[in-house]
């Protein structure tokens, strides 16, 4: 390995030595955050161990520098001149010649708010680096596989990409058994967005999601809108964010403000447009134009101060 110099920067590699090449499942820059770096490669060795891989922290200038680095070292210890990256190697992860180290962390994290019958839900998602997967844990059953599938096609069919890195989503609800709905899977799959920095994280904060999800990435009307709006309205939620079909329906509660979507992208749009933004929000209400996101929760910088325009 080379010394740290100030161009370059550490890259965790993950894939797997065949012998006579190497699989790259995918490679990104750790986490300068020594907490978030620790935790990130402790889920990631687990996931390349289970899958026979390995992980190791090369320094680059880029993601595909520290990989060429790596495949370098493989070569000289096998003594095969020919030894390089194998064809099932993750060729978008390794990125063009030159490629520099990307911005932001690749290490995502979101939350979201869902409801099924008369419960509302808290979603938990993640985004490492690590074996291409995708899970969504606390459903019952088997109720889960179609959940994501169903998730992954929608999302793939909206023309959003899909991320190449280890996602996982966790639906809990305290003192409650899961719901076998579909209805949650709006909020699952605005939550492996925003996990994979494709969505603002802060863009969820302040409404619940409700709505199923088609394979062609449209948002179908549930059974039970009265009974999750309403559960959404005792939890102390201004808004919530259903399939248009359902929106004359999630009005007769009263109490909360109603937004429909017909569609993910639909939904996407009014998500990051601040449409479920609070009344008392002074951009939004001020012609401020756009702005750091801003929620019941948390207000954003000018909001808390609303003298500082």
């Amino acid at each position: 390995m080379s010394s740290a110099t100030s161009e370059t920067r550490e890259y965790v590699i993950v894939g797997q030595d065949g012998g006579t090449n190497f699989a790259l499942w995918d490679v990104a820059a750790v986490p300068a955050d020594a907490t978030k770096r620790a935790i990130a490669l402790e889920e990631i060795t687990v996931d390349a161990m289970d899958a026979l891989g390995e992980v190791v922290i090369v320094r680059g200038e880029s993601a595909r520098a520290a990989v060429d680095r790596h495949v370098a070292e493989l070569r000289e210890r096998s003594g095969i001149d020919t030894y390089g990256l194998s064809e099932k190697s993750n060729l978008r992860a390794y990125g063009p010649a030159g490629d520099d180290a990307p911005d932001g962390d690749p290490y995502g994290k979101a939350e979201a708010f869902a409801a099924a019958g008369n419960t509302v839900y808290w979603l938990r998602g993640s985004s490492t680096p690590g074996v291409p997967n995708f899970n969504v844990f606390g459903l019952p059953g088997h109720h889960h596989v179609e959940t994501r599938d169903r998730v992954r096609a929608g999302l793939v069919n909206s023309g959003l990409t899909w991320s190449q890195s280890n996602v996982a989503v966790t639906v809990t609800a305290p003192g409650e058994e899961p719901h076998r709905s579909s209805s949650l899977d709006l909020a699952i799959a605005c939550t492996v967005l925003a996990a994979t920095g494709q969505l603002p994280a802060s863009a969820l904060g302040g409404l619940v999601l409700i709505g199923e999800l088609g394979l062609d990435g449209k948002l179908r009307p549930t059974r039970g809108v009265r009974d999750q709006v309403r559960a959404a309205l005792d939890v102390g939620a201004p808004a919530v964010l259903v399939p248009d079909a359902n929106v004359p329906e999630a009005h007769e509660v009263g109490g909360v403000r109603v937004l429909g979507a017909s569609s993910l992208t639909e939904a996407l749009s009014l998500l990051t447009s601040h449409a479920h933004h609070p009344s008392v929000c002074v951009h939004c209400n001020n012609g401020g134009g756009e702005h750091q996101p801003c929620t019941d929760q948390v207000r954003c910088p000018r909001c808390a101060k609303p003298d500082v325009f």
